[in-house]
């Protein structure tokens, strides 16, 4: 099964920018200063670290020659020769839920941001006035220089805008949910495939029908309209000539795209319905946006959605839609919505029940794929110490070699937290990141960020980790006077990082300091080697869904290492303060 944080991984993913419409005519045309630079956003929610493309030959994939840009904490990006094409945005983390960012959208060069609604107007060449008309926005809105998400003095510049474009979100996601996980555990190329193929089944839609509206002025969703794209989604995936989907269709094929689209349909629509009419409740859009109960509760009844089947799923789909709302409902006001969670899944095991199905829908919400950290326990310089003790400060020896040697996490499998690639085999390609910050306002920071590191899990279950020859190490220093440096480190130590007894994964320090001082003597690095006092420290893994031992997400974080041309790393991770003695 799939869980959206889980795909990340986290996940590395795509987001596009789309082209603005034409103006009126002139009898003197001065001719255009063709731009130096191109700078734009990306937003479904701000996304940090998400890697931009210039994709010159509209391919979607990053090709020799191409070029590529990191967008900065606040979505912020910029190509410093300016880029005449389409954008790709891939990857990252949503600053606003936290959540990694799994979607797949494109535009044309000219746009200021990057949006989910952006996409639409790429491949079918639809005008701006038709994408506002379809999603209920104003005549006269320009999709390609909208904002949803800016503010002025923290309030929301366009609140309807934002509504409208998470509610857009969520249909294309939680489609794409329930198709991956119809599909089986899929690659992050495959889930990214999934994404825009449901995409172009918005986009269809819109096509099909050019005087209706997804969501109408009055935030209304159309659930007409939601049943053409989940039903279209699933045909496009099913007949897709994409390379990383052959594995995915051949099982898609299988389903009856209707029969998907009667039992999911009614839930998609009632939670985007909530999101076009709710201001700005990021705890119930983060709570919508990582919940799995109706791409698990499909996948559960998949005898069902075969096309032999003729058991009628009005009253399993109209449960799953009650128990979607409830699941999600918990997450901002969990007393009032427990014994509203119960009601509505005992209601969807009884609708099972009566078309033949046995479900326990009460696992529906739960994640499925993701790595615990075992015990809630960390390990600095050889210590253990709880996530707890680690929030509130720790005190920690410096070790021989650096002040932090040695950063450890413990970690247990549940499902399956590593797809398995096109081999067969369960391996994923992540980023890395340490930074140690001191409390007190002597600006004495320490960032360090590995760009490729290799995480396998084999068949007992045991992860083993290295970094390649091939990766690059981004190290940047700042001393208490102010002084910095930057360092890039090639053919790294493959034991930086490393899995080992207990699934540990345990990022080395003090061999990378060891290396530093093999390869450059420098002055502000060697000064920052064994940092002492107060300080708080960061770990990020990108891609990997990391959770504490229950299952609670940990918090999502990003090390942007300073810099020009230096890499972002998002993900979730551990953060705290040490005190180093």
């Amino acid at each position: 099964m799939i869980d959206k944080k889980n795909t990340l991984l986290s996940v590395a993913v795509a987001l596009a920018l789309a082209a603005c419409g034409g103006g009126g005519g002139s009898t003197s045309t001065p001719t255009p200063t063709a731009a130096s630079t191109t700078s734009g956003k990306a937003v479904d929610g701000y996304l940090s670290g998400s890697a931009v493309l210039c994709d010159t030959n509209k391919n979607g994939v990053a090709d020799t020659g191409e070029a590529v840009v990191l967008t900065d904490a606040q979505g912020n990006f910029t190509f410093t020769t300016a880029c005449a094409s389409n954008i790709v945005v891939s990857g990252g983390t949503n600053i606003d839920t936290g959540l990694p960012f799994t979607g797949v959208l494109k535009t044309t060069a000219g746009s200021t941001v990057a949006t989910p609604i952006t996409s639409l107007m790429v491949d079918a060449g639809l005008t701006n006035a038709q994408v506002a008309a379809f999603l209920g926005l104003p005549v006269g809105t320009d999709p390609t220089k909208l904002d949803p998400s800016a503010t002025t003095n923290g309030v929301l510049n366009n609140p309807d805008a934002l509504k409208r474009t998470l509610a857009l979100q969520q249909i294309i996601q939680q489609t794409t949910n329930t198709i991956a996980t119809l599909g089986g555990n899929t690659t992050v190329a495959a889930l990214q495939a999934i994404y825009l193929n449901v995409v172009k089944a918005v986009t269809a839609a819109l096509v099909a029908n050019p005087t209706a509206s997804l969501i109408d002025a009055s935030g209304n969703v159309s659930s007409g309209l939601v049943n053409n794209v989940v039903q279209q989604s699933v045909t496009n995936v099913a007949t897709s000539s994409d390379p990383t989907l052959v594995n995915v269709k051949t099982i898609v094929a299988t389903f009856s795209p209707s029969r998907i689209a009667a039992v999911a349909t009614a839930a998609i629509t009632a939670e985007a319905q909530t999101l076009a009419t709710t201001t700005n409740s990021l705890t119930l859009t983060k709570a919508m946006q990582s919940d799995n109960t109706i791409a698990n509760a499909v996948n559960a009844v998949g005898p069902l959605m075969l096309p032999t089947n003729t058991q009628p799923l009005t009253t399993f789909a109209s449960a799953l839609s009650g128990l979607a709302s409830a699941n999600t409902t918990i997450y901002v006001s969990p007393q009032a919505a427990l014994a509203a969670e119960t009601a509505a899944a005992n209601s969807l095991n009884s609708a099972a029940s009566a078309v033949g199905q046995t479900v326990d829908a009460t696992k529906f919400s739960a994640p499925t794929n993701y790595l615990a950290i075992t015990n809630d326990q960390i390990a600095i310089n050889g210590t253990t110490y709880t996530l707890t003790q680690l929030t509130s400060g720790v005190i920690v020896t410096s070790a021989k070699v650096a002040s932090v040697d040695t950063f450890a996490l413990p970690l247990s499998i549940n499902g399956t937290p590593i797809p398995a690639n096109a081999n067969g085999i369960k391996t994923a390609t992540i980023k890395v990141a340490l930074e140690l910050k001191d409390t007190a306002a002597t600006n004495r920071l320490l960032q360090v960020a590995i760009d490729t590191v290799t995480v396998t899990l084999n068949a007992n279950g045991q992860l083993s980790a290295s970094v390649p020859a091939s990766a690059k190490i981004y190290v940047f220093g700042q001393t208490s006077s102010g002084v910095t440096a930057n360092l890039t480190l090639s053919n790294p130590a493959a034991t930086l990082v490393t899995a080992g007894a207990n699934n540990t994964i345990s990022f080395n320090m003090g061999g990378l300091f060891s290396q530093i001082a093999s390869t450059t003597q420098n002055a502000v690095l060697t000064d920052l080697q064994n940092l002492k006092g107060n300080l708080n420290v960061k770990f990020v893994m990108s891609t990997l869904d990391l959770r504490t031992s229950n299952g609670t997400p940990t918090p999502a974080a990003s090390i942007l290492v300073t810099g020009a041309g230096q890499p972002a790393v998002s993900g979730e991770g551990v953060q705290g303060i040490v005190t180093v003695q």
